[in-house]
């Protein structure tokens, strides 16, 4: 039972320093459960051995395995979609099978392909052609009601005389709408001291920092060491095939090197 607790330290340490799937046995989370199932019994039968503290020990680093897996798989699943299934284009492409993770066990397939399932029908129904559709249908379903006239409430009644003769009546003059005059303002971007619409300074240097500020998730190609962010804080370590979130200005820098490139996840 100890070897089998030494397996599961070391895809636990794998699944935390790298981006894709640690190698494992196809048997993995049947392996996991037999091996649970004897430290259980054998708490039961010996509640004063260390089996229980490493029950709950295994059953701790098996969860974390597990998450970090379903994480690794749900976030290629919808990478792998954005590549291969493109939105109104009319022409959507599927190029899946090169992209599928490696190292997946038969019930993390499953999952995987139940992902991209679920994507892909997501997509259908969002997709333009789609749209169009459904607008036609509802188009054909539409009933299509009378115009009722409308009688005009701004023409006062004929007034009647004694002598009943008519009086023509009186046509209403169209009332003219004073359009308020728009408030004439400096252009900004030629003075940064002038007023905006809501006679307020526009603040360029917050707009910048923001701008330099801005997380942006990055798709890294290569082992790159911790560095720290425009942000002041700490990104990193990296390694190759993790998807990761940093500031704009920083990301730029794996850019320009060719260490990493943009992802819209």
């Amino acid at each position: 039972m100890d070897q089998f607790y030494q397996v599961l330290r070391k895809v636990q340490k794998k699944e935390r320093n790298n981006g894709t799937l640690a190698r494992v046995e196809e048997t993995f989370y049947n392996d996991m459960h037999e091996y649970m199932d004897l430290l259980r019994q054998e708490a039961i039968n010996d509640p004063f051995s260390k089996a229980p503290a490493m029950l709950k020990e295994a059953q701790i680093i098996a969860t974390d395995i597990c998450q970090r897996r379903e994480t690794k798989i749900t976030n290629s699943a919808v990478l792998n979609i954005h590549r291969s299934y493109l939105l109104f284009t009319g022409k959507p492409k599927f190029d899946l099978v090169d992209t599928t993770p490696l190292n997946l066990t038969p019930e993390e397939e499953s999952f995987y392909y139940s992902l991209i399932d679920t994507l892909k029908n997501h997509r259908n129904n969002i997709s333009l052609d789609k749209i169009s559709e459904d607008e036609d249908e509802s188009v054909h379903q539409t009933i299509i009601k009378p115009r009722e006239t409308q009688k005009n409430t701004l023409t006062p009644p004929i007034v009647e005389k004694k002598d009943k003769e008519e009086k023509p009546a009186v046509k209403s003059q169209p009332i003219k709408e004073e359009k308020p005059q728009p408030k004439v303002t400096e252009d900004i971007e030629d003075n940064p001291n002038a007023l905006d619409n809501q006679d307020e300074f526009f603040d360029f240097e917050s707009k910048r920092i923001a701008k330099d500020t801005e997380l942006v998730t990055m798709l890294v190609f290569d082992e790159v060491d911790s560095i720290v962010g425009v942000d002041e804080k700490i990104y990193g370590p990296f390694r190759p095939q993790d998807i990761v979130t940093l500031p704009l200005v920083n990301a730029k820098v794996f850019f320009k090197n060719r260490k990493g490139r943009q992802v819209k996840i």
